[in-house]
């Protein structure tokens, strides 16, 4: 005779919310049919305002973003980054940055508690290149990878591309990435009730998606621009990541009338959607 499952408490739902998103190797909650626990691993860039732009031939452009990302029903996570682009000709550039990102929680009610026990910090790095196939288009890739210390390192791939409108006034922008992300040294995740009862557990396991974006860039020199030269800029996006994990099922546990049982649930896809800004100065 199949048990029926057990509804999860409200509690262990704001204790699972609170480990993922974004993926960035922590874990997911589903809100298309009850709660899921995953763990997965996460691209390398986490913030993607790309215009299809290329530093030029000798220019160097330092940049920072910011962005915040939210769900229904889901945390949020706040992410920051740093680069830096070299032109190398005059359609060819390669680019470097480094990101943090901190998965926010707060908590409602008397028993929803934040993991005082698991760090929410994600810190990745990625080595890129984009080579500009007309004034309005671009592709690009990269490679990179990072640590999650509650669920260990990951390495990655990506690869896009990007469209924009050019002009030296309000560059309009959008652009597609599609990434593969594969742990390395993967931690098993524990999920527990606030009681300290293991709810459920898993561990990261190769995880792929993709990511859309799109917004203004602002130059800012226009004497600068009309030169084909890198202005001074501001950018201002809107995106999305969707992230699919690789593996089938999750461990959990479910306590009915004394007895424990093991079920296994299906897999999902974990949409995130937010707002990023960032400033980039070329010398």
């Amino acid at each position: 005779m199949r048990l029926p499952e057990k509804r999860t408490p409200p509690r262990s739902r704001f204790l699972t919310a609170a480990l993922v998103h974004l993926g960035l190797g922590l874990a997911s909650l589903s809100v298309s049919s009850g709660c899921s626990y995953r763990v997965v691993s996460p691209p390398a860039r986490m913030i993607n305002l790309e215009s299809a732009k290329t530093a030029s031939r000798g220019e160097t452009v330092v940049g920072a973003h910011a962005a915040g990302y939210a769900a229904i029903f889901n945390p949020g996570a706040l992410v920051a980054s740093a680069g830096v682009r070299r032109g190398v000709t005059e359609s060819l550039e390669v680019d470097a940055d480094a990101s943090w990102a901190h998965v926010s929680y707060e908590s409602s009610g008397d028993n929803a508690q934040p993991f005082a026990n698991i760090d929410r910090n994600i810190y990745a790095a990625r080595l890129g290149t984009k080579v500009a196939v007309a004034k309005w288009a671009a592709l690009m890739a990269g490679a990179g990878g990072g640590y999650a210390p509650a669920g260990g390192g990951f390495a990655a791939l990506d690869a896009g591309a990007a469209f924009s409108y050019p002009n030296c006034w309000v560059v309009p922008f959008g652009n597609a990435t599609v990434f593969g992300s594969q742990p390395i040294g993967a931690k098993q995740v524990d999920f527990r009730s606030n009681d300290g009862a293991l709810v459920a557990s898993d561990k990261a396991d190769f995880t792929y998606g993709f990511g859309l974006a799109a917004g203004v860039e602002v130059p800012l020199d226009h004497a600068r621009c009309r030169e084909g030269r890198t202005s001074t800029r501001f950018q201002l996006g809107v995106g999305t990541q969707t992230m699919i994990p690789g593996h089938d099922a999750v461990t959990m546990t479910t306590t009915t009338t004394g007895d424990t049982t093991t079920t296994e649930t299906k897999d999902q896809r974990y949409g995130v959607i937010g707002l990023a800004a960032g400033f980039e100065v070329p010398f």
